[in-house]
């Protein structure tokens, strides 16, 4: 087993001959051997154990036993305490899930001040339950795969062996481990994978597991194929000046993957898989207008492509109770002027004002439903959404707008469009100029 994980580290470029790493030990049995082989291969090494605080004087056997393990092989030996309890109450997460948020926080931080590397005792039988718990939960960009034999500073030299040649090796070397029984704890789905789900497999198809350990190698290579091909289909996507990201149809459907492509482009945006797939079926049936908001960004459907957006910061409202100190974060820019000073070539960001006739509070906000303005040149009021569509205003832009009020009514969408009330005129005494996107 020594020769094949050396050479297994050394065809898959893990690491260099005798790189300092660390090792993440928990006391089991895979963890204890991957510790072993590393040491007998001759890396330099030092061991990080995470007690979780779960399990009271277990873990404190297993810290023990991995402690007392490291001293006789000369290896160093560090512990992390972290609070599981504490973060499932805080981020509402499964014990699961918050264990492991922990522990790569720990180990984040251990490979930020070196060893650069750190070793994982992931092998064939977690790939394996890793796939299938995907495919049932939903497959995300790199879900193929399984585990990674790399990922970022992380690495797993013994994904190539199974739990029973890794447990073969420990008793022929005399190698100690505790057994967590959480592992085989029914309320967890991998411990079901493992203990129902894969035995069922290998009797309606013997040999299942082995087909299975198969087609992971395959499929991490058509991981690596995808994941170099999408990568250059979207290499020459970049946002514009307001940050929006244009994603054409044309690209999508000429790479015959548009799931695929669509997730590549997302990734790092977290959109569920089924909304992945509700895109795809909006750019089929062109259901321009649709919106899908995500945490950080909201994706479009515009005639020819998908517009990903930022999403813009809660909307906020001014209230301005006097133009000469109006408040300091104010998106626009007030002054009084002469109506000599009125220049109607300065453009739909500058608004002229005959400050006779504005009522104060004025107030800035966003536009909202029903909203309505009565604009300069015609007759009668119009729905400011209307305005929106005349002007051809961008739809990922349209709840950025805002309109500027006084006591009485809407004076302005603020770079669209004026009303014509309280608007100066060259008969006007006193001009107030206003003009938008000045902080």
């Amino acid at each position: 087993m020594l020769e094949r994980v050396r050479s297994s580290i050394q065809d898959q470029g893990l690491l260099e001959p005798g790189a300092a790493l660390w090792v993440a030990v928990s006391g089991g049995v895979d963890s204890m051997v991957l510790l072993t082989v590393l040491k007998r291969l001759g890396h330099a090494l030092q061991v990080i154990h995470i007690d979780h605080g779960l399990r009271g004087e277990h873990s404190a056997a297993d810290r023990d036993l991995v402690q007392q393990y490291c001293a006789e092989l000369g290896v160093p030996f560090h512990v992390e305490e972290v609070d599981v309890r504490k973060e499932v109450a805080r981020s509402g997460a499964s014990v699961q899930m918050a264990a492991r948020d922990l522990r790569y926080a720990v180990f984040h931080r251990l490979v930020e001040n070196g060893p650069q590397w750190l070793a994982m005792a992931h092998h064939a039988d977690d790939a394996i339950e890793t796939l299938l718990m995907n495919l049932m939960q939903g497959m995300g960009v790199h879900g193929w795969q399984g585990i990674p034999a790399r990922s970022g500073p992380f690495i797993r030299p013994l994904l190539a062996y199974t739990r029973a040649d890794i447990i073969a090796f420990a008793r022929a070397h005399r190698v100690p481990w505790r057994e967590d029984a959480s592992n085989n704890d029914p309320a967890y789905l991998r411990a079901r994978v493992r203990h129902e789900l894969l035995p069922l497999m290998e009797v309606l198809r013997p040999g299942a597991r082995t087909v299975l350990q198969r087609d992971l190698v395959v499929a991490r290579e058509l991981d690596r194929l995808a994941g170099g091909r999408s990568a250059e289909l979207v290499a020459d996507l970049k946002p514009d000046a307001e940050g929006v990201l244009r994603v054409p149809f044309q690209l999508l459907r000429a790479s015959q993957a548009p799931h695929v492509l669509l997730r590549t482009v997302l990734e790092h945006h977290h959109f569920h898989p089924d909304r992945i797939r509700d895109m795809v079926k909006a750019m089929e049936q062109g259901a321009v207008g649709a919106r899908f908001p995500g945490s950080a960004v909201e994706v479009h459907v515009d005639r020819e492509a998908f517009l990903v957006v930022p999403v813009p910061p809660a909307a906020q409202e001014w209230r301005i109770t006097d133009a000469h100190h109006p408040p300091v974060d104010l998106p626009l820019r007030m002054c009084f002027v002469d109506a000599s000073d009125i220049d109607p070539n300065a453009g739909a960001t500058v608004l002229w004002l005959d400050a006779e006739r504005v009522e104060f509070p004025m107030t800035l906000r966003p536009w909202r439903a029903g909203d309505r303005l009565e604009p300069s040149g015609m007759a009668g009021s119009k729905l400011v959404s209307d305005l929106l569509i005349d002007a051809k205003f961008p739809r990922h832009r349209k709840d950025q707008v805002l309109v500027l009020c006084d006591a009485q009514r809407i004076l302005w969408c603020c770079g669209v469009r004026a009303a014509g009330y309280a608007r100066a005129t060259s008969g006007s005494k006193r001009v107030l100029r206003v003009e938008l996107g000045i902080v």
